[in-house]
């Protein structure tokens, strides 16, 4: 009889571990929670007033389904939400318990609706007095979005769960990783679009992948969009969303205050004058020419790219932002598949390539993709000559240069 006591015993002991082993998406508990005025995402947000920390007094509920949740610790004591009007971050007092696809109910009696750094939040929300989970499982699609239209309405685009393709991070190929996990520092890198578009992707050193190697590929990112200031952020749900395998073209920033590096050269045909860096009014550095200095001088100043192999491509492109002001010729785009990469650019022949350039104002402006697939040689060089004359001259500036093979 004893030793039957023991096996069901050791029975109901093992039948209560293997229980709680199975508690990922068990069903919710509903609690009670007064519900007060339902009010849709978009309503929440409208309640904000600039400059100023609305506290809530009185039981107003917003319904939503979580997007992203402190799992990877890319987040902590928050989380984000959507409905069919819009999307809010929540941070809690503490963590939250919140997984992604929880339907959720939240409410906002007793915290705070401000904008901090410019993201709009609710914030002090309890965990267990503020929160009823409705249901799991709720997963999301995320929204296929360019950079640029991220980029075109902060605002709306805060808090979006979304899925940009064709995107590769600067810093990839280096073996960087996205944050240092070690030091528990935070991270930015910066992922590009093939028309040099450019987003942060910002990582806690919190994170369980913070010391996860930069993919050097391009492909898609799946992540949350946050806003700091004046710039967007994006924030990785989890770094199993990233697919980034395919060939990442080859990018020229000037953020190493470098006009030659990565094998590119300047040929100085007429002038004084050549390309250098700066960072004026940005926070990056970029590339710039002038041929004012207490007057106009005429120049002809070019600035050449290294070799490049396309005889086995087949929609090889070009792309870079540009800047102008002042009054003068326009920059021009060549091309060219006989340069040798040293001598005057006289010495082989140059295509034109159509771009759309900046109008002035110093307004930075995309090229547009340009396509390379007439010069589909082993030995390709694109070019940017600069024209200016003792009566007149443009300040031309460029940056993000990305040639896509």
């Amino acid at each position: 009889m004893k030793n039957l006591i023991k096996q069901l015993s050791l029975f109901f002991v093992l039948a209560a571990l293997i229980s709680s082993c199975e508690k990922d998406f068990e069903a919710p508990v509903v609690k009670v929670l007064a519900t007060g005025n339902i009010q849709t995402i978009a309503q929440i947000r409208a309640l904000y007033q600039p400059g100023k920390t609305l506290k809530i007094t009185e039981d107003i509920s917003v319904f939503g389904v979580v997007t992203m949740d402190e799992t990877t610790g890319n987040l902590y004591k928050e989380s984000y939400i959507v409905d069919g009007t819009g999307n809010l971050y929540l941070r809690f007092i503490s963590n939250s318990g919140l997984y992604t696809g929880d339907s959720i109910r939240v409410n906002l009696n007793g915290a705070k609706i401000l904008k901090y750094n410019q993201m709009l939040q609710i914030d002090s929300l309890h965990p267990d007095n503020s929160v009823v989970k409705l249901s799991t499982q709720n997963f999301q699609i995320p929204e296929v979005v360019s950079i640029a239209s991220l980029l075109s309405d902060l605002d709306a685009a805060q808090g979006k769960l979304v899925h940009i393709n064709d995107a590769f991070f600067a810093e990839g190929g280096q073996g960087l990783s996205f944050a240092d996990g070690t030091n528990q520092v935070d991270g930015s890198r910066y992922l590009f679009a093939l028309n040099g578009d450019d987003i942060e992707v910002r990582t806690s050193g919190y994170s369980n992948f913070a010391d996860d190697t930069l993919p050097s590929g391009a492909g898609k990112l799946i992540g949350i969009v946050a806003q700091y200031n004046d710039d967007l952020q994006l924030l990785i749900r989890d770094p199993k969303e990233l697919e980034m395998a395919g060939q990442a073209p080859v990018l020229k920033t000037f953020n190493d205050q470098s006009i030659t590096s990565n094998g590119w050269s300047t040929q100085i045909v007429v002038g004084p004058f050549d390309w250098s860096t700066t960072d004026q009014g940005s926070n990056s550095h970029y590339a710039a020419l002038t041929n004012y200095d207490s007057g106009n001088t005429t120049s002809e100043v070019w600035l050449i790219s290294p070799a490049f192999d396309f005889s086995s491509s087949t929609t090889p492109s070009l792309s870079f932002k540009n800047a102008s002001n002042y009054n003068g010729p326009d920059l021009e785009i060549m091309v060219s598949i006989n340069y040798d990469g040293t001598s005057l650019p006289a010495t082989a022949i140059w295509i034109p390539l159509s771009a759309t350039l900046s109008s002035g104002g110093f307004e930075w402006v995309p090229s547009g993709i340009i396509s390379l697939s007439s010069s589909l040689g082993a030995n390709t060089h694109v070019a940017f000559k600069y024209t200016g004359t003792s009566s007149d001259g443009k300040t031309w500036e460029l940056d993000n240069i990305i040639i896509n093979k």
